[in-house]
């Protein structure tokens, strides 16, 4: 079983499981919209809405903290760019260290919305299964005229899946190499070798293993889908969304 909520999917009964994919997609696509623009104001309540929506889903919070915790040194590679070269005045409380107020606030601000991106996208895969997904995706690109929607909603489907194998596996070596007293050898390249060669393996053995399974099973992307009508409440937070999102943007302007 996985250790990890990122790009797994965790069962349960919540009502974020229990929502629509699509409209689970559509949703994350407003949030992510929100978050584009540079306003403190949509950050703020970005933040709160993703706290709401982490209490609804039941998630384990633990788990879910720590594999967050993965991201920080991208968050802190992140600030520190910003905080060491965007131009401005020194700190007044430490005018020694080569950061300015602009880059730290800038810094500050940028890690804040990655990390509420990196949040929202996991909290959607750990609450949406990957058929589900893929469901979503054709529905929502089938009015696209020539575009293969089933085959982007298949490979959309199976990158996931395999972004969650291989943290797997990667861990699973690691322990390995761990017991096997190898993480006491100093030299770096060969703690990559022993890595990277095992997990690279495993994957290419579980590709193969993917493309002759869809063969065997006469995958086509002319079948035609049926799709489950959508259930007329699960629209509701789709419009309750913009709706206080242009009341926050009227009252702020």
């Amino acid at each position: 079983m996985a250790q990890r909520i990122i790009l797994h999917y965790v069962p349960g009964i919540s009502p974020l499981h229990r929502w629509d994919a699509r409209c689970k997609f559509v949703g994350l696509l407003m949030v992510t919209a929100t978050l584009l623009p540079t306003k403190m104001v949509w950050l703020f309540f970005d933040s709160g809405l993703f706290l709401v929506l982490l209490a609804f889903s039941r998630l384990p919070l633990r788990l879910f903290l720590r594999d967050l915790r993965t991201w920080a040194l991208f968050l802190l590679a992140l600030f520190l760019i910003h905080a060491f070269f965007s131009p401005g005045l020194r700190l007044p409380a430490a005018p020694w260290i080569p950061v300015s107020q602009e880059g730290f606030r800038l810094g500050g601000v940028a890690c804040w919305r990655v990390g509420l991106i990196l949040g929202y996208a996991v909290l959607f895969t750990a609450v949406t299964r990957p058929r589900e997904l893929q469901g979503a995706l054709v529905w929502l690109l089938k009015p696209v005229p020539f575009l293969p929607e089933r085959r982007v909603g298949l490979m959309v489907s199976l990158t996931l899946r395999f972004f969650s194998i291989i943290l797997d596996q990667t861990e699973e070596v690691r322990l390995a190499h761990k017991t096997r007293l190898g993480d006491r050898h100093r030299n770096p390249l060969r703690k990559v070798k022993f890595l990277t060669l095992p997990v690279l393996r495993r994957s290419l053995f579980r590709a193969e293993d993917v493309t002759l399974a869809l063969a065997a099973r006469g995958y086509r992307d002319d079948i035609p889908l049926l799709f489950p009508r959508m259930n007329r409440t699960h629209i509701l937070p789709l419009l309750a969304f913009p709706a206080m999102a242009f009341l926050l943007g009227k009252f702020w302007s």
